[in-house]
């Protein structure tokens, strides 16, 4: 949850680093302008320091960079490189307003000799997604407002009411809208396909989401993950398994005599894990539940059928 300080403070440092790139600053003049107070700035000022921003006191309440420093000269690590290369994908898929973020943000940082050293692939994303729908989505979680969603699907447009909108996550490649519904259940929503977002004064208790997201391999994750799997991973991958984590709340229960592992993860729909399971074939073999074994055996089978 990011609390309105934390975005006022945020604000403030950047606006102090764009002034102080373009020149020096007056603490008392600055503090007017953005209505805070010069003891307030003071501390930005000390944190930007901190973060290893040189900074003179060029005199009694004035300041600059230090001589010869400015943004946009800024070195930067080829694992910095990656992130913003990471990060201009990710803003590519979320329309012009975060593209222009993004270049806004490179011209700061990047020198124009910059050379790559990482390269990052991700799935290329051809839908689009409405600005204005995104900035009302963000607005909501942040204000933790209920929200009605007109949402298009193959099947049918219907609205989804009184939702409490949680985060915008990216998993495979889509970005969904979290939310949660009057039953306490997660519904998921591509922003590509909601077409209307209507805000309520209303405002609800903020849920915290971060760990679901953070142990679900893709979407296909709910409330309550009592789904309880067993698998047996063959020694030729075992070390994969080892060295990541690719199922939900997964964990290593035994190292068997023949080199195999015993794993166990927890689920809430055997769609969170089949299509790792399918992925795995044939060095993974599923121990338990007994319908989720034959759920596989089925789609196997049909495939073949088909094939």
């Amino acid at each position: 949850m990011i609390k309105s300080a934390t975005l006022h403070k945020f604000t403030r440092i950047l606006y102090l680093l764009n002034k102080l790139d373009k020149g020096r600053i007056t603490l008392t003049q600055e503090a007017k302008e953005l209505g805070f107070s010069p003891r307030t700035l003071q501390r930005d000022l000390h944190e930007i320091e901190q973060a290893g921003f040189p900074l003179a006191e060029i005199s009694a309440g004035r300041y600059g960079f230090a001589e010869g420093f400015s943004l946009h000269k800024m070195p930067l690590s080829a694992q910095d490189k990656a992130l913003l290369s990471l990060t201009g994908q990710l803003a590519e898929s979320l329309g012009p307003n975060w593209q222009a973020s993004f270049k806004r943000l490179t011209q700061q940082s990047l020198r124009p000799d910059s050379h790559d050293v990482y390269f990052i692939k991700m799935p290329k994303m051809w839908h689009s997604i409405s600005p204005n729908i995104l900035e009302k989505l963000e607005q909501a979680i942040l204000k933790h407002q209920y929200i009605d969603v007109f949402y298009t699907s193959q099947t049918k447009r219907a609205w989804s009411r009184q939702l409490r909108p949680l985060k915008i996550a990216l998993f495979d490649g889509f970005w969904y809208l979290i939310a949660l519904n009057n039953w306490n259940t997660f519904m998921k929503f591509s922003l590509e396909r909601i077409e209307k977002i209507h805000t309520h004064s209303e405002n609800f208790t903020p849920v915290d989401v971060d760990e679901k997201l953070t142990q679900s391999p893709n979407i296909w994750f709910d409330t309550e993950q009592n789904l309880k799997i067993k698998l047996k991973i063959a020694k030729p991958i075992i070390g994969y398994f080892k060295e990541v984590e690719f199922f939900p709340y997964q964990k290593i229960e035994k190292e068997n005599k023949d080199g195999s592992l015993l794993v166990s993860c927890r689920t809430a729909n055997f769609m969170q894990v089949l299509p790792q399971i399918q992925r795995w074939l044939p060095h993974i073999r599923i121990i338990s539940p007994t319908d989720l074994a034959q759920q596989l055996t089925n789609q196997l089978a049909a495939y073949l059928q088909e094939n």
